[in-house]
């Protein structure tokens, strides 16, 4: 074999062979580019009301009362939910409310974790692409959902090959920032230990040799998440009847509809995707793709067709998307021809075969580019172009400045031009934080027709374990004069109640509301602050114990030892705590913090047990009357080691009715002795004792 070197070590009586680095197993060093570790998500059985009472008063509209409400259901069989709103005009009339309850949506979903897929039955909203849009269905949609596994990884990471002649050590540095770094033996090796990271970056990867030679290789990357894994799918289904005039009638369904998308990677730099939708007289299908061009950004391509009552339509689109640390550039463009149709413009046919196309527009392009300046600030603009149905086209050029002062303050910047009338609109804003909540702003404001305004505004953002937040401003019009608001709000572990006005000299409305819910779990109410998503209740079995979430406190619990946090986002597996710092002596808990996922718009139990500790004091002494050794090691069956201190005294804890005591001094001594604990709570801090453990005599030394 010629690539094999052969070399006779005498002294070591052996035969060296050196063959090439590539025939040496391949070493791969892996971490967030693989998936993570999973949290199943957990769900208890309950139940939940969530509600939100608003009234509000005005000059000349009168008054007006409104009461949201939202039912759900959960369990391990997944969850249920319906909401709706009531309203009543009070006084005055409106043009725009129909009094009496009118129903959103009511639905029942699952997830199945194992595969990332969500199934719903009932009122739903559809999955679509970047080129596609969504409708309301009454039906059924099954889809993957990869919300439900956090720990997937679902667009490609870049990996990072070399080869090591000698036993090294390989670093990896990306943008700037030592991310890893491993010992390798000789032979090949991949690095695929890449953080979170999107866009465009730089990797350098060192590797060190055991005299310290060192070799850098500077390697460019890009990242882009509207990628997928090589042979990793994302789909969505959805058939049912389309839903119509939603929010103005609780059940209004029309023609029977469906929809359905697919996206799939075939490799690491192109995805593949299609969409369909059918219903009665409409047909839709298409195609697109988004591609990697390297270190250079994506680009993306879309084609679709329709046919609706023997009208054929075309839909164009594409674009491109590139983001550093520095800068950004991208564009979207869509093109449509006039016969294109789509479900989102089936239900408004008419009962003649002329259609309305008025609300879809034939070209619409979105131009946008930012550029960071480290201490000179941020630099944005965007062009919006879009030309309707009707064709009066509209252009929108926005720029922007941003830069960061002392402390946290920041200036903001931005003016507008109307490219079709030639008019400008800009604004220019100061924002002053004066604590960890509470802000101060000034505004400056002028309109495309000249008109000026003045802001200033003070608020106070909520904490998060409850409390007072308040907002206040005041602006000076060249129009209907003075402009106020202001509004107060107060929030405890129960409800959220907030106030306030707004207004200028010619019109005011006077406003209140109150939100929150109302939850059955554990055989017991609570009420507790509007729950979006998911929520916990901590269960303690004891009162005012100090609770975190994520590192944040939520408050204390009750003098039944709950305490609920509302506002946990589903799915993540976060982190609860208990501070038992505060506890009795004799009180204790096994577990003081846990990490786990609670599944979509359900709740979960969580218990830490904390019970009376069965501890006492005990003294030991020898059959002589003196203190057994300082050291001597006490064992008891199930129990960790114990050790006796000054004067034979020991601390014991998880003690039972009788407990058989092993004793074994420094030196070698043995004894048994037996503590027994009346079969009640024990009283707190008890010593018992002296207990006498006879020492057996010291070992015989043996001499050859």
């Amino acid at each position: 074999m010629e690539q094999v070197k052969a070399n006779y070590d005498s002294q070591g009586q052996r035969i060296v062979l050196t063959v090439p680095p590539d025939w040496l197993p391949e070493q791969t060093f892996s971490g967030a580019a693989h998936n993570g570790e999973h949290y199943a998500g957990r769900s208890s059985n309950g139940a939940l009301l969530n509600y939100d009472f608003y009234t509000s008063q005005n000059r000349g509209g009168g008054s007006h009362l409104s009461a949201w409400n939202e039912l759900r259901l959960f369990g391990s069989s997944g969850q249920f939910a319906s909401n709706g709103i009531w309203q009543q005009q009070l006084s005055g009339s409106s043009a725009y409310q129909q009094d009496g309850y009118t129903r959103y949506d009511t639905w029942w979903a699952a997830e199945n974790e194992e595969n990332a897929q969500t199934l719903r039955v009932g009122d739903l909203v559809t999955d679509s692409l970047a080129w596609s849009s969504s409708v309301r269905l009454g039906g059924i949609q099954l889809g993957r959902d990869f919300s439900v596994r956090p720990d997937l990884i679902t667009y490609p990471l870049p990996s990072f090959a070399g080869q090591a002649a000698v036993p090294s050590t390989v670093d990896l540095f990306v943008n700037g920032y030592k991310n890893s770094s491993n010992s390798v033996q000789p032979g090949p090796f991949s690095l695929t230990n890449m953080p979170f990271v999107n866009g465009a970056g730089e990797a350098v990867v060192v590797t060190t040799d055991a005299l310290g030679r060192r070799i850098s290789t500077t390697l460019p990357f890009y990242v882009a998440s509207a990628l997928l894994k090589k042979g990793l799918s994302d789909y969505s289904i959805a058939g049912g009847a389309l839903r119509e005039n939603y929010g103005l009638n609780s059940f209004d369904y029309g023609q029977a509809a469906s929809s359905g998308s697919y996206r799939y990677g075939v490799n690491d730099w192109l995805t593949l995707e299609s969409h369909a939708e059918a219903a009665k007289s409409l047909a839709l299908g298409g195609g697109g793709v988004q591609m990697g061009i390297g270190s250079f950004g994506v680009v993306n391509g879309a084609v679709s067709q329709s046919q609706m009552q023997g009208q054929r339509g075309n839909q164009y689109n594409w674009g491109y998307q590139y983001s550093a640390s520095r800068y950004s550039v991208g564009f979207q463009q869509t093109v449509r021809s006039a016969g294109f149709a789509n479900l989102a413009l089936y239900g408004e046919q008419q009962a003649s075969n002329t259609l309305n196309f008025a609300t879809l527009s034939r070209r619409s392009a979105q131009y946008s580019a930012s550029l960071a300046l480290d201490r000179f600030g941020n630099l944005g603009a965007a062009l919006i172009d879009i030309t309707p149905a009707t064709g009066d086209r509209t252009r929108l050029l926005n720029l922007s400045w941003s830069k960061t002062l002392w402390g946290n303050s920041s200036l903001y910047l931005s003016a507008t031009r109307d490219q079709q009338a030639g008019n400008w609109s800009g604004a220019l804003s100061l924002v002053i934080p004066f604590s960890n909540l509470s802000n101060a702003s000034m505004t400056m404001q002028r309109d495309a027709q000249g008109n000026n305004s003045q802001r200033v505004e003070v608020s106070r953002a909520m904490p998060s374990d409850g409390g007072l937040a308040y907002d206040a401003a005041w602006a000076n019009q060249s129009i209907n004069g003075h402009y106020r608001q202001a509004s107060v709000q107060w929030r405890n572990n129960q409800l959220d109640a907030s106030a306030g006005f707004y207004g200028d000299d010619s019109y005011n409305t006077r406003w209140a509301d109150l939100s929150g819910s109302v939850i059955l779990m554990d055989n017991s109410l609570f009420a507790a602050n509007q729950v979006n998503d998911a929520f916990v209740l901590v269960k303690t079995d004891y009162p005012d114990i100090k609770v975190s979430y994520e590192n944040q406190l939520m408050g204390e619990t009750n003098s039944q030892g709950y305490l609920l946090v509302p506002r946990v986002s589903a799915w993540y597996p976060a982190k609860y705590e208990i501070n038992t710092l505060d506890l009795p002596a004799d009180m204790t808990s096994s577990s003081v913090e846990q990490r786990f996922a609670v599944k979509r718009q359900s709740g979960y139990l969580l218990h830490f047990p904390i019970t009376p500790l069965r501890a006492a004091s005990v003294i030991l002494y020898d059959q002589h009357g003196d203190p057994l050794p300082v050291s001597t090691t006490l064992t008891r069956d199930g129990q960790q080691n114990e050790y006796v201190g000054y004067d034979g005294i020991v601390w014991m804890e998880n003690l039972a009715v009788h407990n058989a005591i092993h004793a074994e001094t420094p030196d070698g001594r043995l004894c048994n002795a037996e503590l027994t604990v009346a079969d009640t709570k024990p009283k707190s801090l008890m010593t018992y004792g002296p207990l006498v453990c006879a020492l057996s005599p010291l070992p015989t030394e043996t001499t050859p």
